[in-house]
């Protein structure tokens, strides 16, 4: 439990910002670090009362979780594996940050992150 704590507290110390993105024509303007760990688990598919659709970005998947959730990839690995196995939930989809940009002009309900900038609107940076 130890080597978990210091893997995740040194790992965090060498990421970059993450900016929370989300489409421009989405009202949501803010979103607490609560909020976004329980859209991401799939706990819930809208942010005070506004639906919307979280999409995994595949360059920073990990230090997304890490920072959001405290779940290290292997932990998070097995949460997913016990809610599909339920029939409860499934992980959003990773996609790659030229295609979450694409996605966010199509569609208003898409909420991601990204160290780069994407399409949408910033509403929340994380550090």
């Amino acid at each position: 439990m130890k080597q978990i704590f210091l893997w995740i507290t040194l790992t965090s110390l060498s990421f970059a910002n993450i900016n929370i993105s989300i489409s421009h024509n989405n009202k949501l303007v803010k979103v607490t670090k609560k909020e976004l760990a329980d859209l991401y688990l799939g706990k819930v598919d809208n942010i005070r009362g506004v639906k919307v659709t979280p999409i995994d970005n595949k360059e920073s998947y990990k230090e997304f979780y890490l920072k959001i959730t405290e779940k290290s990839p292997k932990q998070l690995r097995a949460y997913w594996m016990r809610e599909m196995y339920k029939g409860d939930r499934t992980p959003p989809k990773k996609y790659s940050t030229s295609t979450i940009n694409k996605m966010m002009k199509k569609n208003s309900k898409i909420i991601s992150y990204s160290t780069s900038k994407l399409n949408g609107k910033i509403i929340m940076k994380i550090q």
